[in-house]
């Protein structure tokens, strides 16, 4: 993770992204601005998070951990995703870890910051019990395709997900496989399962094994083993 001081980048990024409509000129110019990298926790299980994060570009992975010592996907989170609302008020301990996936930049807002903005600013009020809202019906829908759906489904929304907000040249997306063991833990399945489902789909010409990556060729075939369903 990195610190990037440079407040002209801030108000750029608050504009580009509707915060001004949100915060007053004066909080945000009070935000700080963080880099963080593929593979960078934002925050993990039992954090005591003093401050809230807004995502402003690129993504994040959330899961859960079990008392197994595994994990389940929760959700990709994108612009404009907050992380740290649940827990703003009542200082909850974290429950999920949250990675950056690829480069990400988090615009960060203090907790007593936050807690002055409260006292007359309803948009934002309106805006937290919006995205509030919205974890509460993911996490619904997340927990019943874990549990209900089969592991070739999971696995195409899984990588509709992670694929889904790319365009252009970057349609020809990527998976390396050597992390695939931790896709399966995620999944909720073993490696040797989801393997044999690598190969089915590639033999299927839905993705490709190339020099240690998956590259997927047909996403609409992808799209329809998905089913519409996305972990976001």
């Amino acid at each position: 993770m990195h610190y990037i001081v440079d407040p002209e980048a801030v108000r750029t990024l608050a504009e580009q992204n509707g915060l001004t409509a949100m915060f007053s000129s004066s909080a945000i110019a009070q935000m700080e601005l963080r880099r963080y990298e593929g593979g960078d926790a934002v925050c993990s299980v039992g954090d005591r998070l003093e401050s809230m994060f807004i995502l402003v570009q690129g993504k994040l992975k959330i899961h859960t951990l079990l008392p197994n010592g595994k994990s389940m996907l929760v959700r990709f989170a994108r612009p404009m995703s907050v992380i740290g609302d649940v827990e703003l008020l009542r200082q909850y301990p974290v429950k999920n870890e949250v990675v950056s996936v690829g480069d990400s930049l988090l615009l960060v807002a203090g907790r007593k910051l936050l807690l002055k903005e409260f006292e007359e600013n309803t948009a934002l009020l309106t805006f937290l019990v919006g995205e509030l809202s919205h974890k509460l019906y993911t996490l619904g829908q997340t927990s019943a395709m874990n549990v209900l759906y089969p592991v070739e489904n999971r696995f195409a929304s899984y990588l509709m997900s992670l694929f889904s907000d790319n365009t252009g040249a970057q349609r020809v997306e990527e998976i390396r496989t050597s992390s695939l063991t931790e896709t399966a833990d995620l999944l909720g399945t073993s490696y040797r399962h989801l393997n044999r489902i690598v190969r089915s789909l590639i033999e299927e010409g839905i993705i490709e094994r190339r020099r240690g990556r998956l590259i997927v060729l047909d996403e609409d075939r992808l799209a329809r083993l998905a089913n519409g369903n996305l972990y976001e």
